[in-house]
């Protein structure tokens, strides 16, 4: 931790002095208090991290720390924006969109095709971002997502928001009816 507020005095000199003190000061015992649970990886990572922003300001204790976090762009993954737009651009062709991640896909699916296309995006981008999030965070605890073999058969591909029964649902009620009428 000190060499972080050695360097941070080396960048921002005056300026950094001025609002944070010396080493072993108030400021730099919160810093300490705040970064605890921070690994010294990350604690470089927020540190590189912050000599190509551009800003010339001082960050505070907030904007380091997520500095030092991981981010799903840095795992390939798009912001939960751009997928998003992405889900909602590509629900009405699922088969043949080309997903920028796995996802995206999913979250698209998750959340539901049809209520992409039909519903505002007041309803659907608070549960989108929900699914989306919780599969970021999947992907960068190491689980690898794969797109499912897309199928122009599937059932999810076109029920339009209703209930659709395969073949072999309607045979066996078919056959659970038969064997009602068989009974009587």
């Amino acid at each position: 931790m000190t060499q972080l507020w050695l360097r941070m005095s080396e960048i921002y000199g005056a300026q950094f002095a001025n609002q944070y003190g010396e080493v072993g000061g108030e400021s730099f015992q919160t810093w300490c208090l705040g970064l605890r649970d921070m690994t010294e990886g990350m604690i470089k990572k927020g540190f590189v991290k912050l000599l190509k922003r551009e800003s010339q300001f001082v960050p505070n204790l907030g904007e380091f720390r997520k500095l030092c976090m991981t981010t799903p762009e840095e795992f390939g993954l798009p912001s939960t924006e751009a997928a998003y737009l992405e889900a909602c651009n590509n629900g009405h062709r699922v088969l043949h969109a080309k997903w920028t991640h796995p996802a995206v896909y999913y979250a698209g699916k998750n959340t539901g095709w049809f209520e992409l296309r039909s519903e505002t995006s007041k309803v659907t981008r608070p549960r989108f971002k929900a699914e989306y999030e919780a599969l970021c965070d999947r992907v960068m605890n190491g689980e690898v997502l794969e797109l499912p073999e897309l199928n122009s058969r599937a059932l999810e591909h076109h029920r339009n928001g209703r209930k659709v029964a395969t073949q072999q649902a309607m045979k066996a009620g078919n056959a659970a009816l038969a064997e009602l009428r068989r009974r009587l």
